[in-house]
């Protein structure tokens, strides 16, 4: 039973981490990289968005679509790190109290 939840601390560890670095990508392009974009070159990009259009000769056109990524993303991967965190942080108390 042990080894069990040796098991279950390791995933949610590994999950929690993932979940903190999605959530940390997802912010970071959108905040950091805006401001130094709208101080570099005197530009407004709160607006801003870009359309490419990807393709060749021999094969499907596609059409690429970039702007900013939605908050719900970064919340839901917010909300997860901190429960994630949460039964990390619960689990070692009941570890150290037993």
């Amino acid at each position: 039973m042990v080894k069990h939840e040796s098991i279950k601390i390791k995933v949610a560890t590994i999950f929690t981490v993932l979940c903190a670095l999605m959530a940390f990508v997802s912010v970071f392009p959108q905040i950091i990289f805006s401001l130094y974009l709208s101080n570099k070159y005197n530009v407004d990009t709160a607006n801003a968005s870009t359309v490419g259009i990807i393709g060749g000769a021999d094969g499907p056109t596609a059409i690429f679509l970039s702007g900013q990524i939605s908050h719900s993303f970064t919340a839901i991967f917010v909300l997860l790190t901190i429960l994630g965190s949460l039964y990390l942080v619960i689990n070692k108390y009941k570890e150290k109290h037993n």
